[in-house]
């Protein structure tokens, strides 16, 4: 019996390394997980890149059925809806041991203690309502590269973001100054992340159902752990 043709279905993503990027083989960890998903569902992706701003623009006008990975939560929910989480992320303070003053690294206990300090984020990361709630001085950059620029440059004290891309973008960026670039012990809860999805896209409702049916077949199938191994990502 011939099979129907698996639907077309338009994703967004965008620059964030090694989980998506247009440079990279199957364009990121994360891009490869989508896509073993959707086969498994009976979805062909088709990828579309785009700054992330952008990227959830077109999920709210439904040009894109959904952006990722987009972290859960609360403010997100009232406008998209959410696949089945597809990783977690584990979200780490960076700071250059070079410009910051090292008291801070062995003082600092909670984000309390970073009041004073300029903090780099991403553009349109969900980590700002964090900065907010706790009266952080942040400035938005537009990529990790920027991000860290400034940190060696002395123009940020600190950045945060997903500790698997800071790190991936030093060992680009600076691979002989790895030793310097350090973590702050302030725990941070793990981020669940997942599909953006539009409610405006047609058939967004059956193709999200489809999506979390292909996660939950690649999960028993063991082609879920594969590839989180393979690319090493956090869990």
């Amino acid at each position: 019996a011939c099979h129907a043709a698996d639907v077309q279905v338009v994703f967004a993503t965008g620059e964030w390394p090694p989980y998506t990027s247009e440079l990279l083989p199957d364009y990121g960890a994360a891009t490869a997980l989508v896509s073993a998903i959707s086969k498994a569902g009976g979805i062909e992706p088709v990828y579309r890149f785009y700054p992330w701003k952008r990227a959830e623009l077109k999920v709210a006008q439904g040009d894109v059925f959904a952006a990722f990975p987009y972290a859960i939560s609360k403010e997100r929910k009232t406008t998209y809806d959410f696949s089945e989480v597809l990783f977690y992320g584990v979200n780490v303070f960076v700071y250059y041991q070079k410009q910051l003053k090292a008291d801070v690294a062995s003082t600092a206990q909670s984000l309390d203690d970073l009041h004073g300090y300029r903090v780099g984020c991403i553009s349109g990361s969900f980590l700002y309502s964090l900065l907010e709630k706790a009266g952080l001085n942040y400035e938005p950059t537009t990529t990790i590269d920027q991000s860290l620029q400034k940190l060696v440059a002395g123009r940020l004290d600190l950045i945060i973001d997903n500790q698997d891309v800071i790190f991936h973008a030093v060992q680009r960026l600076y691979p002989n100054e790895m030793y310097h670039f350090k973590t702050l012990p302030i725990p941070l809860e793990k981020t669940p992340t997942a599909l953006l999805v539009s409610r405006e896209y047609p058939g967004s409702k059956a193709i999200l159902n489809k999506f979390n049916k292909g996660l939950s077949i690649i999960k028993k199938n063991g082609e879920y752990d594969r590839i989180i191994n393979k690319y090493r990502m956090t869990q």
